[in-house]
């Protein structure tokens, strides 16, 4: 009894303190937020790069085949759109949006687990023949595809709600960091289990990082969402809108001629960088002779890239340089870290190959906070949020395309030619020319010109809008 009595009291005072300091106990319950995008970030490790290099490299598997049921999850991210709608009428009717979050949660989850068991379906070790297996494989990664965006897109709303405006920018750069943290921790672990390869091996290593997103995500999300009886919010009075529809926010779109013009130069420049998500450890695999363990270390290198990148990208909004200029330099680093990659085609060219990815991730990150930043320059403070997340559609299937048309062109050059390394480089050169075009593009229709002076804000406004996975992979 003493001891309960002592425990309640510890508790009492605890309470007290954290009363005396909300600031603190506000980012506790931010970083608390951020076990999700954590968990996210452990997760997608290995099934956009670990999985994908031994499908390619161990099975022989079609790079295009891989390259369709990793693009999957792109081409099914207009689903934001629509259940970020549905869910945002049943918020503003005073309703939960957690029934939202997790059975997106159970898809992901479903997905994670059984994605592994594609090893074996496609192996032809079982008793099913290639296009069924195929099939079977595509309905997995398509639960996966809908569950990940599902719950990306929930969490991220959610996160809006019961975060106060003036802290949102802040909050959504904890939430990358940790998204990108967990991609780290999560290929450094991996090598270090995978030093000693089997399929079992794998398929144990990515149940378990399923396992560890679900339990992260309840984890992170158990009594966020409190409601008063009627319906607001307990700890944020800022007012739930209804968002306006995808078809209105295509129409608004459509009618700015500057917006227009910089989403065709954000395709071409994403189709550029993600020319590389499926073919990039297989490349190090068969051409450069990497083990499995180190090639799983590349995620590492190109999140370490990454944060640089948006590290960098944050000093320049800070110093109010143009995020044209950031861009243009993301580009350019991607043009450098491909060159890199596209020369590095013998296996005493290890080092250069991992400087080249480490380039391609820091352009990456410059690329990705400049272009947010640009298009909420462009439209009225009204829309940014909505424009935004019209943006990550562009960005999802410009990713999606990119990486089954990677593949296949890799496929086509390889059996013509013969020269294992010439599929690789071959796709790499396409990349960085696609990348020089979209910043002689940048330049030429003078994007820039057309920011309206003191519009450029911080690119994280739009919380509920930016889809953070796609942002990483």
């Amino acid at each position: 009894m003493a001891t309960g009595n002592a425990l309640k009291g510890r508790l009492r005072e605890a309470r007290r303190w954290f009363d005396r300091h909300p600031t603190i106990l506000r980012w506790l319950r931010v970083f608390r937020l951020g076990l999700f995008q954590f968990g996210m970030g452990i997760s997608l490790a290995p099934i956009t790069g670990t999985l994908n290099r031994v499908l390619i490299d161990e099975l022989r598997i079609p790079a295009v085949a891989v390259g369709f049921l990793i693009a999957i999850h792109y081409f099914v991210s207009p689903a934001r759109a629509l259940i970020g709608f549905r869910s945002d009428v049943a918020r503003a009717a005073g309703v939960w949006r957690t029934p939202y979050l997790v059975f997106g949660a159970i898809l992901t989850y479903g997905g994670l687990a059984t994605a592994p068991f594609s090893l074996i379906l496609l192996s032809g070790e079982g008793a099913l023949a290639f296009p069924v297996a195929l099939a079977i494989c595509a309905l997995i990664f398509l639960a996966y595809g809908i569950g990940v965006n599902i719950v990306e897109t929930i969490y991220l709303a959610t996160v809006s709600d019961i975060t106060p405006a003036q802290d949102r920018g802040r909050v959504l750069g904890v939430l990358w960091i940790m998204l990108v943290l967990g991609t780290i921790m999560s290929s450094v672990l991996m090598g270090q289990l995978l030093t000693t390869y089997s399929h079992y091996r794998l398929i144990q290593i990515m149940q378990g990082s399923a396992v560890i997103f679900i339990a992260l995500t309840f984890m992170a999300m158990y009594g966020q969402e409190r409601l008063k009886p009627n319906g607001e919010l307990e700890d944020v009075a800022d007012p739930i809108t209804v968002r306006e529809s995808l078809g209105h926010s295509l129409r608004l779109l459509a009618a700015q001629v500057p917006l227009r013009n910089l989403f065709s130069v954000l395709f071409l420049a994403t189709l550029g960088f993600a020319t590389h998500d499926v073919l990039l450890e297989p490349y190090g695999g068969q051409v450069l002779g990497m083990s499995v363990t180190e090639t799983t270390g590349l995620t590492a290198l190109w999140g370490v890239g990454m944060l640089g990148g948006i590290a960098l990208a944050a000093v320049l909004l800070w110093r109010g340089r143009s995020p044209v200029l950031m861009i243009s330099l993301g580009c350019l680093l991607g043009v450098a870290g491909f060159l890199t990659v596209t020369l590095a085609s013998d296996a005493t060219l290890v080092s250069p190959f991992r400087g080249g990815v480490a380039l391609i991730g820091a352009g990456r990150g410059l690329f990705i906070v400049g272009a947010l930043a640009l298009v909420m320059g462009l439209v009225d403070r009204n829309h940014a949020g909505l424009f935004i997340g019209l943006w990550g559609i562009t960005q999802a299937l410009a990713q999606g395309f990119s990486t089954i048309g990677g593949g296949l062109a890799r496929d086509l050059i390889q059996q013509a030619t013969g020269n294992v390394a010439l599929g690789y480089t071959a796709v790499y050169a396409a990349a960085l020319t696609l990348l020089l075009i979209a910043t002689g593009l940048l330049l030429a229709l003078r994007l820039g010109r057309s920011l309206r002076t003191g519009e450029v804000r911080s690119p994280w406004t739009g919380l509920d809008q930016v889809n953070a996975d796609q942002i990483i992979f």
